[in-house]
C-alpha cells in the first residue's frame, strides 16, 4: 500500500503557560493519500487551524507540548531540523492561509512575493521566475495579472491577494496542499474557479489537498473525504457523501442543521451550541416574517454613479476615471431587506458607501421623501453600516463600551454613566453579557466582535441598516445566530436593511428583494423568489451556477 502523503497519528496538543496548560488536539489521527483531496470541518476554535499549522511545526515549539506522531511525504516533523522544514515549507508542502493582507508582505510587490517564492525552491533565472508567476495568475482566471504583479497587497481586493497566495502555493509544484478557509474571502463564481483548480490540479499532478473550511458545501463540492472535528478532537469522519448525507454525530448533524440551506426563508436558524445542549429553536412564522409591514419608500437611489481615480500623473493629475457604479437606481421599502449580490468589484460595497457618506457620487440619494444630502446631521445618523470586517472596523485600544457607544458621544451625549448605562442596554439587546463591556476587542470572538459592530450601529435607533458582508468571515454556527440577531431586530423594530453578500443561501434566507449587480450595473432585480429561483439574466444564472450545495459531489 503506498504511504500517505500526510499521516497525523494520535496527535495531542497543548499551550503551556506560566501558571497553565490548555489541551487544543486531543488524540487526532487523520490521513492523506497522494492526489487525494480530504476536508476538516468544525466551528471557530475547533482545532482546525492548529492542526493546520502543527503540519508544518508553524506553532512556537517553546509553548507548545506535541504527544503522538505526524509524517509528511514520509519525513518525521516533530523530529525534523529547521533546516529540513524551510526545505520542506513553500516547496514539496504549501500552505494556503486564511486571511492574505496578514500572510502577505505589506512593502514587497505581489509579484515580487511569488517569484521570490519560486527562486527559493527551484533552479531557474529571475526571468524566468517571473514569466512562471505571471503564467500562474492568468491560470486563476485574473484578467491584468500584469497590474497585479506590480501591486502591493493594500492595492488589491480580499479576492485577488486570495488568488496571489494560491499563484504562491501552487508555484513550486508542491506534493501537498494545505488550504485553511482558501476561498472564506471570494465571491461564488472566483471560489468556483478555484475549487475547481484545486481539484484539477490535484488530478492531474497528484498533488494531495487537505481542505480546511467552516463551509460544507464547499466540502461537499470539492472533498473525497471528510474528518469533523469538535472541540480538539475527530469526532466523525467518512466519505464526504456519507457524512453529510447521514451523519452519525451529533456535532455533524448540529453543523448541518445551522445551515440556511433548505430552511424556511426568515425561519430561526438552530445553533450548534444551543443543538449541543439539547435545545430546539423558537418556531417563529416564516409567513409573518416573509412579508415586511411596509409604510411606503424609506430610501431610494436615483442614478447613482461612483467613479474613482485610475491614475495619476507627475504632477499628481488623474490620468483616468474607473466607473464603479454605473447609473444604479434602486428602492427600499420601510421594514424591506434588499440584498445586493454579485462578485467581487460589481460596486456592491461602493454604492453602499454612497449611503453614508463614504463615496462621492452623481445622481440623488432621495430618505424619507426629501434629498439626503440636503437633511440634518440627525436624520443621516438614522442610516447606520455595519462592516465586514469587526476586527479592523473597531479601535483597538477602547473598551467595548465606548466603541458600542461612540455615535452617541458624537451626538452630543458626554455622561459617561449614561454613557455605559446605555452600552449595558445594548450588550443585552444582541445577545452580550453587559459584565463583559470593558474588554478590549481582541478579548471577544469573531461573532462577539460583530455584535459589537451591530450595537454600535443600532445605538443611535437607525432605521436602515447597510450590511457588508456581515457574516462572510463567521462559521455556520456564528452566522445563523448572527442572522436569527438580525431578523429579531428587524421584527421587533421594524428596519430596514441593505444586505451585501456573496453567500446566495444567506440571501435567500434573509431577503424580500434582491438585486444583481454586473461591472457596476444592476443588471436583475426582483423578489428573492423569483431573482434566486428563476433567473433571467445570464449573468445571473452563472452566479447561481456556480454556488455550492450540500447535494454537489466530488
Amino acid at each position: 500500500m503506498t504511504q500517505p502523503r500526510l499521516s497525523i497519528s494520535h496527535l495531542s496538543l497543548a499551550f503551556v503557560g506560566f501558571d497553565s496548560t490548555v489541551a487544543a488536539l486531543k488524540d487526532v489521527s487523520i490521513t492523506v493519500a497522494a492526489g487525494e483531496i480530504v476536508g476538516l470541518v468544525g466551528e471557530s476554535g475547533s482545532g482546525k487551524s492548529v492542526t493546520a499549522m502543527s503540519i508544518l511545526k508553524l506553532l512556537p515549539d517553546a509553548k507548545t507540548a506535541y504527544q503522538g506522531a505526524i509524517s509528511v511525504l514520509g519525513h518525521d516533523v516533530l523530529t525534523a531540523s529547521s533546516r529540513e522544514l524551510q526545505a520542506m515549507r513553500g516547496g514539496e508542502v504549501a500552505m494556503i492561509f486564511q486571511e492574505p493582507m496578514t500572510a502577505l508582505n505589506p512593502v514587497l510587490r505581489a509579484g515580487q512575493q511569488i517569484t521570490d517564492v519560486i527562486l527559493r525552491h527551484r533552479d531557474m533565472s529571475r526571468a524566468a521566475a517571473e514569466t512562471l508567476a505571471l503564467g500562474l495568475l492568468k491560470d486563476l482566471h485574473i484578467s491584468d495579472p500584469a497590474r497585479v504583479m506590480q501591486s502591493y497587497p493594500h492595492e488589491l481586493s480580499g479576492g485577488m491577494r486570495q488568488r496571489v497566495m494560491i499563484a504562491m502555493a501552487f508555484s513550486c509544484q508542491p506534493k501537498l496542499i494545505i488550504a485553511d478557509e482558501p476561498t472564506t474571502a471570494l465571491d461564488v463564481t472566483v471560489q468556483a474557479q478555484i475549487l475547481s483548480l484545486l481539484k484539477e490540479r490535484a488530478g492531474a499532478t497528484r498533488t494531495s489537498v487537505l481542505l480546511i473550511s467552516h463551509d460544507l458545501a464547499v466540502v461537499a463540492r470539492l472533498c473525497d473525504r471528510v474528518y469533523v472535528m469538535y472541540r480538539g478532537e475527530i469526532v466523525e469522519q467518512g466519505a464526504t457523501a456519507d457524512v453529510i448525507r447521514r451523519p452519525q454525530h451529533a456535532y455533524t448533524r448540529a453543523l448541518l442543521n445551522a445551515l440556511p440551506e433548505g430552511k424556511a426563508p426568515k425561519s430561526r436558524l438552530e445553533t450548534v451550541a444551543a443543538t449541543m445542549r439539547g435545545e430546539t429553536a423558537a418556531p417563529v412564522s416564516a409567513i409573518q416574517r416573509s412579508t415586511p409591514t411596509t409604510g411606503g419608500v424609506l430610501f431610494e437611489a436615483q442614478h447613482v454613479t461612483v467613479r474613482y481615480p485610475r491614475g495619476f500623473d507627475v504632477l499628481g493629475r488623474v490620468t483616468g476615471l474607473h466607473t464603479a457604479v454605473d447609473d444604479v437606481s434602486l428602492h427600499l421599502a420601510e421594514g424591506e431587506t434588499l440584498s445586493l449580490v454579485g462578485e467581487s468589484g460589481s460596486g456592491k460595497t461602493s454604492f453602499a458607501q454612497t449611503l453614508v457618506g463614504l463615496a462621492s457620487f452623481t445622481g440623488r440619494l432621495i430618505y424619507k421623501g426629501r434629498d439626503l444630502a440636503a437633511q440634518d446631521a440627525a436624520t443621516r445618523r438614522e442610516i447606520q453600516i455595519v462592516f465586514q470586517d469587526p476586527q479592523s472596523s473597531l479601535d483597538p485600544r477602547w473598551p467595548a463600551w465606548r466603541i458600542v457607544t461612540e455615535p452617541l458621544t458624537v451626538a452630543g451625549v458626554k455622561n459617561k454613566a449614561e454613557l455605559r448605562e446605555q452600552s449595558a442596554a445594548l450588550f443585552r439587546s444582541v445577545g452580550l453579557d453587559p459584565a463583559s463591556m470593558d474588554r478590549l476587542p481582541h478579548a471577544f470572538s469573531g461573532g462577539q466582535r460583530q455584535r459589537l459592530a451591530i450595537a454600535r450601529a443600532f445605538s443611535v435607533q437607525p432605521r436602515l441598516l447597510v450590511l457588508d458582508e456581515p457574516t462572510s468571515a463567521l462559521d455556520v454556527s456564528v452566522q445563523a445566530q448572527i442572522l436569527n440577531l438580525l431578523l429579531d431586530l428587524q421584527d421587533q423594530h421594524g428596519l430596514s436593511y441593505l444586505f451585501i453578500s456573496h453567500n446566495v443561501s444567506v440571501v435567500r434566507h434573509i431577503s424580500d428583494r434582491v438585486a444583481v449587480m454586473h461591472e457596476g450595473k444592476v443588471v436583475e432585480e426582483g423578489t428573492a423568489s423569483d431573482v434566486l429561483n428563476y433567473p433571467q439574466h445570464a449573468y445571473t444564472r452563472t452566479l447561481m451556477e456556480a454556488v455550492p450545495t450540500l447535494a454537489a459531489g466530488p
